[in-house]
């Protein structure tokens, strides 16, 4: 125990969740050798195997998932001061980074645009986008802010700070020489979310609007779907944002807006860093999410409360 490195305890947490070494090396940026021989010299210190070795990957013994249990509370603590240092002293407040974890939409289509009036405001600060559907753990500090359409889980109440941005709103687009003709736009084609977001609002929607017709295109990528918009596919659900700054599209119809939550750890409500970010991400949303109208003039608001998702309040 006395020779113990604490830094072991990194590779011991990275093995234990991912349950194998290639996994682990990916996430701590290192070779599958070097873990493992971290890990090795870990149980050798610690004087006892917290894992067996099998060809399906690596599993914690009892003595592992008692030393896990001991370990998550002394990583929160570890990552609650890293936390809370980052800004000791008062000098050069915007020197290191800033990590942000958002949609590729929102990443490419709303921030990206605007983030050259936040560098120039923020000299030496250096953004990092993180983008994917999966929620990023806060914690671990997968990211220091969240911009995402999910609200707060009841396992994070407490430990983060969340806000109502705004919202995204959403509609359904079709090409604009369909729309000139009058075509019933019920009656043509229509690409949709495929696994794994088939649950999505704007999903629930077109398969409710098309019930019992099968999408030409299923995707699960939202630069696909703009691709499949701009190619006439057939009836598309898009951001307003975007689909207005197509011309060769029309709206038809509102879908849905989804809100938009800012999520960070309460640890870092003080964080100089990520407060400018937190107003800059609130202003974004403030000025990209639009009113636009219909093919036929008629405007409209997705953000009403009667269109909000169900559920949303």
């Amino acid at each position: 125990m006395n020779d113990m490195d604490w830094d072991d305890l990194r590779y011991f947490l990275a093995v234990a969740r991912a349950a194998g070494l290639t996994p682990a090396a990916s996430e701590l940026g290192v070779s599958p050798a070097t873990v493992s021989r971290r890990i090795d010299a870990f149980e050798q210190s610690m004087g006892m195997t917290l894992f067996l070795r099998r060809q399906t990957g690596y599993t914690l013994t009892n003595d592992g998932e008692t030393l896990l249990a001991a370990a998550l509370p002394v990583e929160q603590a570890m990552l609650g001061f890293e936390r809370r240092s980052q800004d000791a002293g008062g000098s050069g407040v915007w020197s290191g980074s800033i990590r942000v974890a958002t949609s590729e939409t929102i990443a490419s289509h709303w921030i990206t645009p605007m983030l050259p009036r936040f560098v120039a405001d923020h000299p030496g600060l250096q953004v990092e986008l993180v983008t994917g559907v999966n929620t990023v753990n806060l914690s671990r500090r997968d990211a220091d802010i969240a911009l995402r359409m999910s609200p707060p889980a009841r396992e994070e109440e407490g430990e983060y700070i969340a806000m109502r941005a705004g919202a995204m709103t959403f509609s359904a687009y079709v090409c604009a020489a369909d729309a000139q003709a009058q075509r019933d736009w019920r009656s043509l084609p229509y690409v949709n979310w495929g696994e794994p977001l088939a649950h999505v609002p704007m999903a629930r929607w077109a398969d409710g609007m098309f019930a019992g017709k099968q999408p030409v295109l299923l995707t699960n990528s939202m630069p696909v779907m703009i691709a499949a918009a701009e190619a006439g596919l057939g009836l598309t659900v898009l951001p307003e944002s975007i689909g207005a700054k197509m011309p060769s599209l029309a709206r038809v119809d509102t879908v849905c807006a989804r809100e938009l939550w800012l999520v960070y750890h309460r640890d870092l409500r003080d964080n100089l860093r990520v407060a400018a970010m937190r107003d800059f991400l609130l202003d974004v949303v403030r000025r990209c999410d639009v009113a636009v109208p219909f093919a036929d003039g008629r405007q409209d608001r997705a953000t009403d409360a009667s269109r909000l998702e169900p559920g949303a309040k």
